[in-house]
């Protein structure tokens, strides 16, 4: 373990520890920096852990090296006696709960899939350091909402 390179931009709100690369991947560990935790529901803010968790996630790879992030993040008690929630995790910007991607990189993921075929984003992708399937380029395809726009530009004023 080194010191980090400049050129990996960590996400907000979370602290480098330690990172590895070998010749295909560089692994960063994080954790979370925040002392305090913001209640999804009544958004209280508190002081009072209830445990820790590791999340692993896919960031943007480096230098075409798939990066992997372990991240250490908090879950809090609630302390408020109306909120109906007790235990929440804690939210990072730039990291959706329960996905494995961060945000960052399911943009480029969707830029890729909306801008060209399922096989040449699979090329692409692989090419990058992102190792996706064609398959998983369509599921995106069919996860991401509709664009609220009802006008098209093939069917003005109809």
């Amino acid at each position: 373990m080194h010191t980090l390179p400049n050129f990996y931009e960590p996400i907000e709100g979370m602290d480098i520890v330690a990172w590895q690369e070998s010749s295909e991947k560089i692994e960063v560990v994080a954790v979370s920096s925040k002392k305090t935790g913001s209640c999804p529901q009544c958004h209280c803010s508190n002081h009072k852990k209830h445990s820790r968790y590791v999340r692993m996630l896919r960031d943007l790879p480096v230098s075409g090296k798939q990066v992997t992030l372990l991240l250490q993040t908090n879950k809090w008690f609630c302390l408020q006696s109306l909120c109906h929630v007790k235990i929440f995790t804690e939210r990072l910007p730039g990291i959706s709960p329960s996905k494995r991607n961060t945000d960052r990189l399911q943009l480029l993921l969707q830029e890729l899939a909306f801008s060209m075929s399922a096989k040449a984003a699979e090329r692409c992708s692989k090419a990058m350091g992102i190792p996706l399937s064609h398959d998983a380029f369509l599921y995106l395809i069919r996860a991401t909402p509709e664009s609220s726009s009802k006008e098209t530009p093939f069917r003005r004023n109809r």
